[in-house]
């Protein structure tokens, strides 16, 4: 067993490749009123649906296994522990504390985490390779509630550079309160998961004119914006808040762009003449109206 280590980053590391696995576990909580709870949850790109075991207890040592379909290095991994559902469910159910990580040359690694309702990212003291990455539940911290322990989402990176530019830092023209879901900052949209959003907080208007900065980690060409529009969680929410319909893209070499926003929760990909530079800002100059919310959001964003 190697030693273990506290390498706990604020967020994810930008610029490595997230790694889509098949996911297995030890145990699985039962279908409730058709919710699942599988292991397949931890890929699917929502924080508000998790994998739970399906043991006795505080399901101390139960497992969930990501099959890496091949050998991969592996250097890191970030967790969104609990039951991201809402910040009162989270606190409903255990969340895992310590987790040993098994590695499919049997060797293990021992992470811990904080009792926290963010994402946690972790680096390796070195790349791994490996084809398998087991993550076991040593420790807990107790939930108010009931005793099943939950983990909603784990993404893991090798040390292959993503296909998207690699973003140094988020801000916004504004940005909507916390509240029971979780927080609207501009870092969700490049969070990798649909149902984490950034919304705009100026309660005067229906968010035309906002817009969100982009620094880049160093100078790239880019040539392509991919996007969720709005709160892609699902129809029904998409459809509740405003949505962005065109937008204007500034970049750092003095460059615009005026791009057309499908009215869609679905990926979508516009592209747009290359440009280099270190930073873009997105202005949202048309929306279209939500049912309930005049709040514009957007799920995801990335640049290639």
């Amino acid at each position: 067993m190697l030693a273990p280590v506290l390498l706990l980053l604020a967020v994810p590391s930008s610029g490595a490749a997230v790694l889509k696995p098949t996911w297995s576990a030890s145990s699985v909580a039962p279908t409730v009123d058709n919710q699942s709870y599988g292991a397949s949850n931890l890929g699917d790109g929502k924080a508000s649906s998790a994998w739970f075991e399906g043991v006795d207890g505080s399901g101390l040592n139960e497992w969930v296994q990501a099959d890496l379909g091949a050998e991969k290095a592996v250097t890191g991994f970030t967790v969104w522990a609990g039951w991201w559902y809402t910040s009162s469910q989270w606190t409903h159910y255990n969340r895992p504390k310590a987790l040993l990580v098994e590695f499919s040359d049997g060797t293990t690694q021992e992470f811990t985490l904080q009792d926290s309702y963010t994402p946690q990212a972790f680096e390796l003291p070195s790349a791994r390779k490996t084809s398998t990455v087991k993550f076991k539940i040593k420790s807990d911290f107790t939930s108010d509630a009931y005793q099943d322990t939950a983990i909603s989402e784990i993404q893991i990176r090798d040390n292959s550079r993503a296909e998207t530019a690699a973003v140094a830092s988020y801000s916004a023209s504004s940005t909507f309160p916390p509240d029971v879901d979780g927080t609207y900052d501009a870092k969700n949209i490049s969070d990798g998961i649909v149902d984490t959003v950034w919304c705009e907080g100026n309660k005067t208007g229906d968010g035309t004119g906002e817009w969100l900065d982009l620094a880049l980690a160093g100078s790239q060409t880019l040539s392509s914006l991919t996007l969720r529009n709005g709160n892609a969680y699902n129809l029904g929410v998409y459809m509740k808040s405003n949505r962005a319909t065109q937008a204007t893209l500034t970049f750092s070499d003095g460059g615009q762009e005026t791009i057309a926003i499908k009215d869609t929760s679905v990926e979508q990909k516009v592209s747009f003449s290359p440009h280099t530079t270190s930073k873009v800002r997105i202005a949202f100059d048309t929306v279209k109206k939500g049912s309930e919310y005049n709040d514009l959001c957007l799920a995801e964003a990335y640049f290639r």
